[in-house]
């Protein structure tokens, strides 16, 4: 059977919307007949797992967290001033900072003012916005508490978008420094070892191993620097095209986990993500194995992403959340008790949010560990390797002066 989404007119005129399952689109028109409705419209529901894995595309590309913050909470205030979602759309869409977001509002406005639901108008923008919001959308437009649902939403982007700016900060100071120590090696490389071998050309004396080789680099970078830089580029390219299939993605997520303080970081860090978003699916009304499916497709990690595959099969045979959780082994003890003591309680959502915080501030802490621990890592690299290009190319003159004395 496949699921339709549909718009009717009962026998009293009224516009009626709904979703239904049914063999085929014919046989929907004609059950929907036989209870008097006069039938308008009926198409496939999406499939909220293929939106999510279809390609961003150039005309379709996501709107930045912080916009999406933004108008969540706008949107939920003037829900709540009472306005309609019809004019609080144009009014978004006129005074929205980003034209991407200007753009897919006013779609929006158009469609819901055809007689589309919000939540569909919204999924018709593809990749514009994240399956996560759309999906709490639709819980807030059937609960009737779209203003609470958006608040909520609000507040989940900005904690996410939070944790982004914190993790790029911390790692900002090392990165600079790693091009610094790129641009100097480059730098001696070019314009100054060159100078040596011009000195040393017209002296006779046998040159140190090292000095030699250091020579050889340097003549071969100078001769063919354009290569290395084609094969910097190329093999980033293709790094970036392999990361992008799904056994590259799997490699990666595989390696990340396992890498020294880092690894700590991106298992935290999709924990916290896992956490946050189910929670927040959960307590918008979203059910649990909707809500599995849209964490696994933006956990951002192909491991813990497996797992929550692996949970939702065995929660839709009947078992509870932790068990299948805690036999993944990605998940510490602490998570599990928590949302163990979640499902007896009945408060499953409470203790996802509790346990999103937690890993926030940690992810938080491992980001400045990080930096601190690479940041001396870095420098005492550029020091040997700065003072090993120095040392080489000096040792000649300190050789031909010792034999002068």
């Amino acid at each position: 059977m496949s699921a339709f989404v549909y718009r009717v007119r009962d026998p009293a005129g009224q516009m009626v919307r709904g979703r239904a399952e049914a063999d085929s689109e014919n046989d929907l028109i004609q059950r929907l007949r036989n209870q008097g409705f006069l039938v308008l419209d009926i198409q496939k529901d999406r499939d909220i797992g293929a939106m999510v894995q279809s390609p961003v595309g150039f005309f379709t590309p996501k709107v930045s967290g912080k916009d999406l913050a933004v108008f969540s909470r706008q949107f939920a205030t003037m829900i709540n001033a009472g306005l309609p979602v019809l004019t609080a759309l144009k009014v978004l869409s006129r005074q929205a900072g980003s034209k991407r977001l200007s753009h897919a509002l006013t779609r929006i406005a158009d469609e819901v003012e055809a007689g589309e639901s919000l939540s569909a108008a919204f999924l018709r923008q593809g990749n514009t916005f994240p399956p996560v919001m759309v999906h709490m959308i639709a819980a807030g437009e059937v609960g009737g508490i779209l203003d609470e649902v958006l608040e909520r939403l609000a507040v989940q982007i900005e904690k996410e978008e939070l944790i982004r700016q914190k993790v790029r900060s911390a790692l900002v100071y090392p990165t600079i420094v790693s091009c610094v120590a790129v641009l100097v090696v480059a730098f001696l490389m070019i314009f100054v070892v060159p100078k040596f071998v011009a000195i040393y050309s017209d002296m006779e004396i046998e040159l140190p191993f090292a000095t030699r080789m250091l020579m050889a680099i340097s003549g071969a970078f100078q001769r063919f620097w354009w290569v290395a830089g084609l094969a910097i580029v190329g093999g980033a390219f293709g790094v970036r095209q392999w990361l992008r299939t799904d056994q590259g993605a799997l490699v990666w997520a595989r390696t990340s986990l396992k890498l020294p303080i880092m690894g700590p970081m991106v298992s935290k860090q999709a924990i916290g993500r896992f956490a946050r978003t189910l929670g927040g699916l959960l307590s918008s009304g979203v059910s649990i194995l909707k809500a599995l499916a849209v964490v696994e497709k933006t956990v951002g990690n192909q491991v813990i992403a497996g797992a929550i595959h692996d949970t939702a099969e065995a929660v839709r045979q009947g078992q509870r959340l932790g068990e299948p959780l805690r036999a993944s082994g990605h998940f510490p003890d602490m998570v599990l008790e928590m949302i163990n003591v979640g499902e007896e309680t009945g408060t499953v959502e409470e203790m996802l949010i509790k346990v999103s915080d937690f890993y926030d501030d940690e992810v938080q802490r491992t980001a400045e560990r990080l930096s601190a621990s690479i940041e001396p890592v870095i420098i005492v690299f550029l020091a040997i390797t700065v003072g090993g290009i120095v040392v080489s190319m000096m040792v000649p003159i300190f050789t031909l002066w010792s034999s002068i004395g």
